[in-house]
């Protein structure tokens, strides 16, 4: 096997992975080296996690300014003090308003929190009191959820948020027409975090699904997967790096009906069945079961 396939440089993987994906993988059996094979998948994860970032924080910069601009019509002014929160309109409270398919609910200071029971077809909003600020949105609950409509809410409270960014830009009182303002800078400042962040949204499931099929390699012993722990390692590390590039278009142009890991997870079996096909064509075996 080592004469048939000499150890290959990073340059010869690059474009051997795309283009000869049999003989690529034949060398990385035979010689069971996983270090580059792992630098090339981390090169890939970074190229796909900006990728998908720069072609996602436009419309994020977009709604969240329009949002912004939106909001602080409504509320013409917000502040911070010690007690909590204040605003000066709507003072009638409940009142309840809605932008894109947002709810947004000012409820009295000590009224129960209960969103998904209000009117209205939206399954995401804001609840706002003078205490607190928290952000909603509903997901399927399954066969065990105890809600009529199967649907269940899910959390994140933005109060603590909210009073670190005033601390951070100096103020306590915001004027609602330089809302819009306010969040592009925010978002300005905070796209290098946003891109490190998309970065680790694709290495995450990456590398998980990587050490799920190396292992269950490992321990099926499938006839294809013949060497020991590193060799079926670099042949997943080579195989994940198209099917990073794939997923990450796929996210980055927001296709329809399929996120980024059922996508990777998709084009890494869809690749591996075609290389191994290659790879027996080329040393002569019978496909097996």
């Amino acid at each position: 096997m080592d004469q048939i396939a000499p150890d290959m440089s990073m340059r010869d993987l690059v474009v051997g992975v795309f283009l000869f994906p049999g003989q690529v993988l034949i060398a990385a059996r035979a010689h069971g080296r996983w270090q580059r094979p792992l630098l090339l998948l981390v090169l890939a994860i970074l190229c796909g996690g900006l990728f998908l970032g720069g072609a996602t924080y436009p419309r994020l910069l977009r709604d969240t300014v329009a949002w912004a601009d939106w909001f602080g019509g409504v509320v013409k002014e917000f502040r911070i003090d010690a007690n909590g929160f204040a605003w000066s309109y709507p003072t009638d409270l409940p009142f309840t308003t809605r932008c894109k398919r947002w709810r947004v609910d000012f409820a009295p200071t000590n009224a129960a929190f209960a969103p998904e029971k209000g009117k209205g077809r939206e399954r995401r909003g804001v609840w706002i009191t003078s205490r607190r600020i928290v952000l909603w949105w509903l997901v399927p609950g399954g066969w065990l959820s105890s809600s009529d409509a199967k649907l269940v809410v899910k959390t994140a409270e933005l109060s603590d948020s909210i009073k670190e960014l005033a601390r951070f830009a100096d103020k306590q009182r915001f004027e609602g027409q330089r809302f819009g303002a306010y969040a592009r800078r925010i978002l300005l400042l905070g796209a290098p975090f946003y891109l490190a962040g998309t970065c680790i949204s694709v290495a995450v499931p990456v590398l998980v699904y990587i050490l799920l099929f190396t292992t269950m390699a490992m321990v099926l012993r499938r006839r294809e997967m013949v060497g020991g722990f590193g060799s079926v390692l670099a042949v997943n590390l080579l195989c994940a790096v198209p099917s990073v590039c794939v997923a990450s278009v796929y996210a980055g142009l927001r296709l329809p009906a399929l996120d980024f890991s059922t996508v990777f997870v998709l084009s890494f079996f869809l690749y591996i069945l075609l290389a191994f096909t290659s790879v027996k064509r080329m040393v002569g075996e019978t496909p097996g079961p």
